[in-house]
């Protein structure tokens, strides 16, 4: 399988502020000497993550058929040569999510809209029900977003893709801690596209940490930005799973697993 290069953009997001969040991202692709076949922004990049009230982030999603966020990507695929995997509130018949578009030179290819829910979310926005695989340059590409992370049961129903994008907005290192695990767990690399900056309520402030990585099928951070906003470049040319450690077919002990703890609680 040929290589792919991926770029993650590790945006300061700007609070409500969408133009102002696009134009920042088409700045730092302008300033990317190697923008790569994928570009990945974090979760809910174009308007941050936490409002005083549910009104003020329904005010600014969007309905995909006709979003400016999605229109002003699509006008980036075509000037960079890129397809966009961007976190983006989106609304539907009255309901909100919190989504992820992907998004190429002739416009919204897929979405995902995220299953787990923080007590954040709860505020907003409404559960997804469906994950996300789509094929690019040969590849399966899963997508999910921040919290999804915390959960095994949604990354193994994931294990058969190649690579895992992450689309986060996480003030802590646990996220991290938890991304590595499920590269070892599935045998495969997984980008988490973190950002930086606040955002500031009545309540109070939220701080994000940055520190966007790539894990490879052994869970070793392959790249690791730091807490301010950057770029980075990434090829990846091995989708393998990750080689079995000595004494351990992880596969086969799973399957084994299941099925006895299966026997075990039907009788």
């Amino acid at each position: 399988m040929e290589s792919t290069s991926f770029t993650i953009v590790q945006l300061k997001v700007e609070h409500s502020n969408k133009r102002k969040n696009i134009d920042e991202v088409d700045k730092i692709l302008s300033a990317t000497s190697d923008v790569g076949d994928i570009t990945l922004l974090p979760e809910l990049f174009a308007t941050g993550y936490i409002f005083d009230s549910a009104s003020d982030i329904h005010g600014l999603s969007e309905d995909y058929c006709d979003s400016v966020t999605i229109k002003r990507l699509t006008e980036l695929s075509q000037i960079y040569q890129t397809t966009f995997v961007a976190g983006i509130a989106e609304k539907e018949h009255g309901e909100y999510y919190n989504s992820v578009a992907v998004v190429d030179t002739s416009g919204l290819l897929y979405k995902y809209r995220k299953i787990s829910q923080t007590s954040i979310d709860k505020r907003y926005f409404s559960r997804g029900s469906d994950l996300l695989i789509f094929k690019h340059n040969g590849l399966k590409i899963g997508v999910v977003v921040c919290f999804d992370i915390w959960f095994p049961e949604i990354m193994r129903r994931l294990k058969e893709v190649d690579i895992i994008l992450h689309l986060a907005n996480f003030g802590g290192s646990q996220s991290f801690t938890l991304a590595r695990a499920r590269a070892l767990e599935n045998g495969q690399s997984i980008l988490t596209c973190n950002r930086v900056g606040e955002d500031t309520t009545s309540e109070f402030t939220a701080s994000y940490c940055g520190g966007s990585r790539v894990y490879n099928p052994k869970g070793e951070a392959i790249v690791t930005l730091g807490e301010q906003q950057a770029s980075e470049t990434v090829v990846i040319d091995d989708f393998s799973l990750a080689p079995q450690f000595t004494g351990i077919n992880f596969e086969e002990e799973l399957d084994a697993i299941s099925k006895r703890l299966a026997e075990r609680f039907t009788k």
